[in-house]
Order: structure tokens, then sequence, then C-alpha cells
């Protein structure tokens, strides 16, 4: 072995015990300096530095024997090269950037030739010795190397810190109801990214006073880049030439709307990574969600506050009661104070058909009752405020034998919602006294089911996706978690995922993403029907409980998934679905439940998708 020989083999020892003793919490910068000195040290060199390729730029990481957190933070020089292949051109271009020592220059690079970073350096004749010959090749593959595993390995534990980082943000938004929390949270987690950046918080109307520190989302005086970042909700980077500054937008997004920004002012020159993009994006969308969340509780709770004290005029309907009590107790108060033959609560869904309360009187059922419906909706449609007929005309064509009748509308925000209607056999049983009380009292009440609907209407935004109509996964954890704590009989649990969903967004759009997603949704919800629940598990996965299902019972219905769902979706998908059973015997925790079915759905995807798999078994088609 020659002295030449001998160096690599040194060189390539010394890099080995940098690698088995890296221990450092900075094991990037520290591990490249003492890569550095190995060089300097092996081959009589007095002064050199190292810089890492980024983004078309030569970055210095040690300056000087100074660490740097980033180049561009610290207003170090950035040497930026085009391409960067011939070495006299390169040795020119950073003399100008403070390397004025430099005289020599080693390119490192990866397996594919693509520069990683460079060593500047005034050589010695050791140096020179060495350089002309063979083994120069062998030296700069053991310096790309290491340089690419030292960046990867880095580039891995920034990674876990991120992924850390949005972890503990998570559990604190899926902690709290409270926004002061969750926006102090966004910004605590940015601003510890960032600690050289100044971070604010610009927020909406809307949002006015949920916490102290923060400015009210100006339209008419905020830079174009912020409005645009506030009305796209997409993330922007604007450079403002005239305050040296760059400035990212991010803003704070949910499913329902933006409500505020979150503005990041940097160094002019400085570039913010697509992970640290992403980081900022993740942390603003899930305070969005987390805000929406907040809201809607809030908002349930305060409407609950408020029918409390609009039914306070009356003794029951001050209760927190539910619709079908509601009307159930105004129906024994009607019948008790006006005494009707007949009386009948009908109610207008969302899509325009009027449906008939459980709580009206048998003859409602009847197809003779159709035809007081059909009057009172077209008279009340038509512009009467209300009906009050104590002598009504007899017709032959509708056959109505009540001659005193009375109709009143159930209005929510200017808006016929449903009506009461009462009959009786007698002309003028209803007085016009009594008819009057009958107004105030449906008055009072109006507010109290028109409440009541729309509370109902905010839980099922809480409990559902919007999307896909699906329950969320909260309330299916609760329902799941319910069924197993009081041991009830036999259940199945399947995780379904729709095969190759991403290649359907790319190739159609993620609007016809969403149109699929519905699609299938669609037809589990008419196929679940009155055997279980499913909610939107995340992205295109869908989970499904069957409580008091036996096995037989999940694999057909599995089948029935597998086999109709490529049928009712346009473009056509197919799926894969993991099959999970519990039982009182097993003993099983939910956490294992979802587990086997996970595992199962894994296997499914793994071994020719459009399929389902059930726990243990290799698979069923």
């Amino acid at each position: 072995m020659d002295n030449q020989e001998l160096l690599v083999f040194e060189m390539k020892s010394a890099i080995f015990n940098l690698f088995s003793k890296r221990n450092s919490k900075r094991p990037l910068e520290e591990n490249l300096t003492n890569f550095k000195l190995i060089f300097m040290n092996l081959f009589d060199i007095e002064f050199a530095d190292i810089l890492l390729y980024d983004n078309n730029r030569y970055i210095p990481i040690v300056k000087e024997g100074k660490t740097l957190e980033r180049s561009w933070k610290s207003g170090e020089p950035q040497v930026k090269i085009e391409h960067p292949l011939l070495l006299a051109s390169f040795i020119s271009t950073v003399e100008s950037n403070g390397y004025e020592f430099a005289d020599d220059s080693l390119i490192i690079r990866d397996d594919h030739q693509s520069p990683l970073g460079a060593l500047l350096f005034k050589a010695s004749e050791k140096w020179h010795d060495f350089a002309s010959t063979p083994y120069l090749k062998d030296l700069k593959t053991v310096f790309g190397t290491y340089l690419d595993q030292s960046i990867r390995m880095y580039q891995i534990t920034e990674k876990e810190m991120t992924y850390r980082r949005l972890f503990e943000i998570a559990e604190l938004f899926n902690s709290t109801m409270e926004s002061a929390v969750i926006l102090n949270g966004m910004m605590e987690a940015i601003q510890d990214s960032f600690p050289l950046f100044d971070v604010q918080l610009l927020l909406s109307q809307e949002q006015k006073g949920t916490m102290k520190t923060y400015r009210l989302f100006d339209y008419l005086n905020e830079r174009a880049s912020a409005v645009d970042a506030f009305l796209s909700g997409d993330l922007t980077i604007e450079n403002v030439k005239d305050q040296s500054v760059s400035l990212v937008n991010a803003p704070i997004r949910g499913r329902q709307g933006i409500y505020g920004v979150v503005q990041i002012s940097a160094p002019n020159d400085a570039e913010f990574t697509e992970t640290e993009k992403g980081f900022v994006r993740m942390i603003t969308n899930a305070a969005g969600t987390a805000l929406e969340n907040a809201s809607l509780y809030e908002q349930s709770h305060r409407l609950v506050n408020d029918l409390q004290l609009v039914n306070e005029a009356s003794r029951k309907l001050n209760s927190n009661l539910d619709l079908v009590e509601m009307i159930a107790y105004l129906k024994g108060q009607f019948i008790t104070a006006f005494q009707p033959t007949e009386i009948a609560f009908v109610l207008r869904d969302e899509s325009g058909n009027w449906n008939i309360s459980a709580s009206s009187t048998d003859f409602f059922t009847k197809e003779v009752a159709k035809q007081y419906i059909e009057m009172v909706v077209q008279r009340l449609s038509s512009g009467e405020e209300a009906i009050f007929d104590p002598n009504a005309p007899q017709s032959s064509t509708t056959n109505i034998v009540f001659k005193s009748q009375v109709a009143l509308p159930i209005i929510d925000r200017d808006e016929m919602i449903g009506f009461v209607i009462l009959l009786h056999e007698e002309e003028y049983f209803f007085s016009f006294d009594s008819f009057k009380l009958m107004r105030s009292l449906i008055s009072h009440s109006s507010l109290a089911i028109s409440n009541i609907l729309l509370r109902d209407q905010l839980q099922e935004l809480v409990n559902k996706d919007n999307l896909t109509k699906l329950y969320t996964r909260r309330y299916l954890d609760n329902e799941v978690a319910t069924t197993i704590n009081n041991k009830g009989e036999d259940c199945v649990f399947l995780l379904m995922d729709v095969d190759d969903f991403k290649q359907v967004n790319d190739t159609y759009g993620h609007t016809t993403g969403d149109d699929v997603l519905q699609q299938i949704s669609t037809y589990i919800l008419t196929a679940i029907d009155g055997l279980g629940i499913a909610c939107r598990w995340g992205g295109e996965e869908i989970a499904i409980f069957l409580p008091s299902a036996s096995v037989h019972d999940g694999v057909q219905f599995a089948q029935m998934l597998v086999s109709y769902i490529p049928t009712v979706t346009t473009p056509q998908v197919t799926v894969s679905i993991g099959m999970s059973t519990w039982s009182s015997k097993e003993g099983k925790s939910y956490n294992e439940l979802f587990q086997s079915s996970d595992k199962a759905l894994y296997y499914a995807k793994n071994n020719g998708k459009n399929q389902f798999v059930m726990e243990g078994v290799a698979s069923a088609k």
C-alpha cells in the first residue's frame, strides 16, 4: 500500500469514526466541522471552509469557527453558482464572497453527480501530490457518501422534530374548545420554529377579541399578498424590496372559511424550504379546523342558552326539550286549552317536503287527511298569515267534514318551516280569542322549535363530515367505545380504502375525486341504513361499524361493497376492505379492533386490491 492509498484509507477510517460518534444535538454542523478538520489535518491544509449546496446556492455551514443556524438568518454570504462545473470559474466566484484564502476547491457530489457541497481551501504540497493521483476519484466518492449520509440524517432529524411539534400542537387542538388557547398554541409553534423572524397574527372581524396580541385584517390597507392569501386560502410569499423583507402569508383555513392570516417577516434573501412551508400550512390549517370546531361548540351552547331565555315566558317551554318532546308538550297544551277533535304538527324537511309529526292525532295518518294538509299549504304559501275558518264551507270534492278549522304557521326568519292545524266538527267551536291565544302560543313556540331544529343541524355539522355526510371519526369512536364498554353483542368493524384514489385526483382533478367520495358515501348510507354507522376515517378511508352483527353478516356486507361500489362510481373505482370482529368473550379493546382491521386492509391493498380481507384470513373476494 503506497502513501497515497494510505491517505485514502486513513480518511475512510476517520469518517467511519465520525459516523460512530454522532451524538450531538447539532449533528450536521458538528460533523461537517469535524470532517473539515480531518481533511485539513490529513493534507496539512492551513485554511479551509465547507459549504453546502441548496437551491442552486452554496451556503457556508461554519465560518471562521462560528456555527451558524442558517447563513441567510445570520447575514453570512451566499455563493450563487449557476453551473459549478469548472474549477477556475468557481474559485473566481467565491473569492469575491469572503474566501480570498482559497486557491483550490473540491466539489462534492452524490452518486448521481448532483452537487452536495464544496470544500474551499489553500492547497498544500501534500494535497498537490495527492490530487495528481488516481486516488482522488476514490476520495471524492468517500466524501460524497459521507456528505450525502450526513445530510440525509439531518433531514430525518428535522422531519422528526417537525412531526413531533405537529403532534404536540394537534394534541393541544384536540384537547380544547377555547379559541384563544388554539391561536396561542399556533403562534407559539410557529414562533418557536422561526425564532429569528417576526411573526404576526391578522384576524378577521369574526375573531375580534379572541386573544390579546393580534391586529384585525384590513382589506384596504393590507399588502396584496396578504389579501390574496386570505381570499384564496393559499400560502403566499412576497419579496418587499422597500422594506428589505420577505413576507410569508399563511391563511388560517378551516373547512367552512378563513379566519385570519399568520404573517412571517424574514430577511429579503431568506428562502423557505418546502418542508418549512408545509409545516406552516399544516399548523395554520389545523388551527383553522380547531377554531371551527370550537366555534360550533360555542355556538351550539350559546343557542341552547338563548333557547332557555326565549322560552322563559312559558314554564314548560323554558326546559331543554327535543323536537319530539316539544311538539308532544304543545299538543297537550293545545288539546287541554282548545279541545280540538284532531290536531297535527307539520314540518318541512330539507328537501321541501311536508312531514306530519308522529305526535299528531291518528286521523292525519289516513289518506283523507291529505286534503286538509294540501289546503293549508296552498293557502299559507299564497300569502295568508294564518287560517281561521270558524265555519268552513263544505265541498263535495274535498269531503271536508270539519267545520271549524285553524292553521297557524311556524315561522323562522320570515320563512314558514311548518304549521299546526286544529280541526273540530262543530262550527264556531274556536273563538277569536282562542285563535289569538293560539297565535301567541305558536309565536312563542316557533322560536323554540326553530332553535331546536338549528341546534340539531349544528350537532349534525359537528357529528358529520361536510363533504360525504358520513359521521366523523370522533363520533364513531364514541359509538364503538360505548358498545364495547357495555359488553354488548358481537359486532363487526370494517376499514375501507378507495384504491388508487390519488390517480383519480391527478387524472380528473380534486373536484371529481370529491364527487367519487360522495357517490361512494351515498351508496354506503343507503346500504347501512338500520344496520350500523359509517364515518369518514380520513382522506379516502371510510370506517363502518355494524353492532349486533355476526361474522357472516360482516362478510356479506363487505362483499356487497366490493362488488357494487365500482357500479355506482363515475369514474369507476374499486375499494379494499379490512374486517375484524369483536365479541364479549374475546374482550378486545377498541384499539385492538382497529389494528386488526388496519392490518387486514394493509394486506388487501398490497395483495391485489379490489377485495376484502378478514383478520386472520388470507383473502376473500
